[in-house]
């Protein structure tokens, strides 16, 4: 299965050589060259004779879960020197903007010779892996280099569990050369046992993200960002969050009948990928909607006529969500899989999902079962619904607040983990 896995690799980087000389003449130069292990000197002489704890979380979301992990490790363990890494260069942006790291870096990739240089000059005592971005080859060498390697926020949808079973005794041994692997769920955890984990290894702690801090008053949001999307006197206002290929031009109907209601409405659009706004300006421009992107609102001349904002930043849906009336959460629309929902639910926000939120069965049943969310089957009844919820606000807040009380119930994960990171720590 090796050869297998490092015949794959070869192919993988073969197909991939015309990308990655792209990058390189396109500006990211630097991110390629961390990926092959060359690490900034100034970066690894200030990691020498350090604690160092590596957390790697792959893009966006893992970095929105490792965001509290990384806060109460800083806060309880002040010596330590945090290493932060992402894969995307979005997550990097992200990462930057919400974790309290001493140094940001680009995850190698899972060469043999890369992973075994870079964990060499980094020298971590613990690495963090956020979620389940398993790599084999650098799981293996921390093993063998005696660093002690954790599986944080563990998740496993049912479609990975199918995935991974197919790798029967490969996958489980490199489960097993894991030092420990902390759950989300109950399920999470009878998967990965079912996957062949050690039952002593493995931990139910609950999700991170439930402990995002949660701001101590309610709309309003950070005034900057307000006055920035010249929002102060809009209302109500809709945030479309996270969403993929299809599901904005799919939103064009909607938006027309809430607005043909409510003339005064706003709708924020944030897609997954920023890089798709142009796109999705034609698609807008073709409806006869009038739109602006949120960084062309950054100079303080022009005048926000358009109701529809196109969020092209990262790491600022956050702040987006705070400001709803109504949140629908995208990749629910199309058969993508659905995104989390407990970012808006820190906010007390009314959370609106499509039909495909598959990967997110446990969190969305919890919140369905406590009247926190509401989950349409297509279009018309998004429409209906979220007219309905727009006329009885009382109603609507009923729910955001459910969500709110889901969030405050569930929180303690980070702790729980942090806790047991510092006995690998006192090792």
């Amino acid at each position: 299965m090796d050869f297998l896995y490092h015949l794959l690799l070869l192919l993988y980087f073969i197909a991939a050589l015309p990308l990655l000389m792209f990058k390189v003449l396109t500006g990211k130069a630097v991110q390629v060259k961390e990926q092959f292990g060359f690490l900034p000197h100034t970066l690894l002489n200030d990691l020498k004779n350090r604690t160092v704890i590596w957390i790697h979380g792959v893009s966006v979301g893992e970095t929105v879960a490792a965001s509290p992990i990384c806060a109460e490790i800083r806060k309880q363990f002040p010596q330590v020197t945090i290493v932060f890494s992402t894969v995307t260069s979005t997550g990097r942006i992200m990462a930057e903007k919400l974790i309290p790291a001493d140094a940001f870096i680009y995850f190698p990739f899972d060469l043999p010779m890369v992973v075994k240089k870079v964990l060499a000059q980094i020298k971590p005592a613990l690495v963090l892996i956020m979620e389940t971005e398993l790599w084999p080859n650098f799981i293996k060498t921390a093993n063998q280099m005696g660093i002690k390697v954790i599986l944080a926020n563990g998740r496993i949808s049912e479609k990975s569990f199918r995935r991974y079973l197919l790798l029967g005794p490969y996958f489980q041994e490199m489960l097993r050369k894991m030092d420990t692997l902390i759950m989300q769920s109950q399920k999470d955890v009878d998967y990965v046992l079912a996957l062949g984990a050690e039952k002593k290894r493995v931990y139910n702690f609950g999700n991170t993200k439930y402990d995002v801090n949660i701001p101590s008053h309610g709309r309003g949001g950070d005034r900057t960002f307000v006055e920035t999307l010249q929002l102060g006197e809009a209302s109500p206002i809709l945030v479309v969050g996270s969403t993929h290929a299809n599901e904005e031009e799919l939103f064009i109907p909607v938006y027309q009948r809430l607005k043909a209601e409510f003339p005064d409405l706003v709708m924020v659009l944030a897609p997954r990928h920023p890089e798709r706004v142009k796109e999705i300006e034609s698609l807008y421009k073709k409806a006869g909607i009038p739109t602006i992107r949120r960084t062309e609102l950054q100079n303080q001349n022009t005048q926000r006529e358009a109701a529809v904002i196109f969020l092209d930043t990262i790491g600022e849906l956050l702040s987006a969500y705070r400001l709803a009336d109504l949140v629908f959460v995208g990749g629910s629309l199309v058969k993508f899989g659905g995104h989390n929902i407990l970012e808006p639910a820190v906010y007390g926000r009314t959370i609106f999902v499509g039909p495909y939120m598959d990967d997110y069965k446990d969190i969305l049943s919890l919140f369905l079962n406590n009247d926190a969310c509401i989950q349409v089957k297509d279009l018309n009844e998004l429409e209906e619904k979220m007219l309905y919820y727009l006329k009885n606000k009382h109603e609507a807040d009923v729910k955001g607040q459910n969500a709110l009380k889901i969030v405050r119930s569930n929180q303690g994960a980070t702790k729980r983990m942090v806790s047991l990171l510092a006995g690998f720590l006192k090792e």
